[in-house]
């Protein structure tokens, strides 16, 4: 027999429920899984078609491309592209979030060995109707993992106070700040300059590495004799103000073998403001064409 105590419990965690139902992070989170498993069941192809914005942007040899144009306009591709996400997070006004993991790619069919890895990030907008399309998609490519990655879906933790920001202002900010950071980069590189602008909780995504999520990995890669050089060409925030991102062009010099190395290529960089207001890095991303 269930004590007093117990029905309480029980009474109290249906209350629930409905909560859980209807959060725009499950929702959205499901519309990621819903895009993954269409690409399993059909193509990549029709999977993308049905999930991109109208506006949705890919990026193509190193442009910024409409992606529901370059799909349309496209052949069908062979082989079997399949990802999971493992990560998201949203804005406290529920209209603006992302999803990350890992992605595999298959010559021909489900049941071949993949031959190709690399992780995504895909950035999804709440449309007027209340379905979730996506905003932007980018990923990179690096060798199989050595290891299944965990599940870390996380909840909001920005600033849930704000509701009704001027988004235009919003967008205004942000983009200021980025360009802060690129200045600071250009001038102390970036071993100095992105541990004071990186969130506690952040991701570092680089070409042909596996992604580095805690501190310690991430200050060793940012001490790797590379030169980063960022050109911001657009941003986008929430109504509420507390999440966004940039992207643009990327430019990486290295010295291998005494010869000087360039790559070029884009670039993500999702803000996030803290309890304080303060705008940090969540996840930075460079995806790079091959070397020249």
């Amino acid at each position: 027999m269930m004590t007093k105590t117990v029905f309480a419990l029980v009474a109290w965690f249906a209350t629930l429920l409905p909560v859980f139902a209807q959060s725009p992070l499950l929702t959205m989170v499901n519309a990621e899984k819903a895009f993954a498993q269409l690409s399993r069941d059909s193509t990549t192809r029709t999977a993308f078609l049905r999930y991109l914005a109208p506006d949705g942007i890919l990026f193509v040899k190193g442009k910024v491309t409409n992606g529901r144009e370059f799909f349309t306009a496209g052949p069908e591709r062979a082989g079997k592209l399949t990802w999971q996400p493992v990560a998201a997070d949203i804005s406290a006004s529920g209209d603006l979030g992302y999803t990350t993991g890992p992605w595999e790619a298959r010559p021909k069919a489900l049941t071949d060995n993949p031959t190709r890895f690399g992780h995504y990030v895909t950035l999804w907008r709440k449309q007027a109707d209340g379905t979730w399309r996506v905003a932007l998609d980018i990923g990179i490519s690096h060798p199989a993992p050595p290891a299944p990655p965990a599940n870390q879906i996380r909840a909001v933790t920005g600033v849930r106070s704000v509701t009704n920001a001027d988004t235009a202002q919003s967008r205004d900010e942000l983009l200021a700040y980025d360009h802060q950071f690129v200045k600071a980069l250009e001038k102390n590189g970036a071993a100095t300059t992105y541990p004071q602008f990186l969130a506690a909780q952040t991701r570092l995504y680089r070409m042909n590495q596996q992604p580095f999520l805690d501190r310690t990995t991430i200050d060793s890669a940012l001490k790797q004799p590379v030169t980063l050089g960022f050109l911001p060409l657009s941003a986008s925030v929430s109504e509420s103000g507390d999440l966004g991102y940039v992207y643009g062009n990327a430019q990486v010099l290295t010295n291998v073998a005494g010869k000087a190395a360039k790559q070029t290529g884009n670039f993500l960089r999702i803000w996030k403001k803290e309890s304080q207001g303060q705008w940090k890095i969540v996840l930075d991303l460079i995806s790079l064409e091959p070397a020249e």
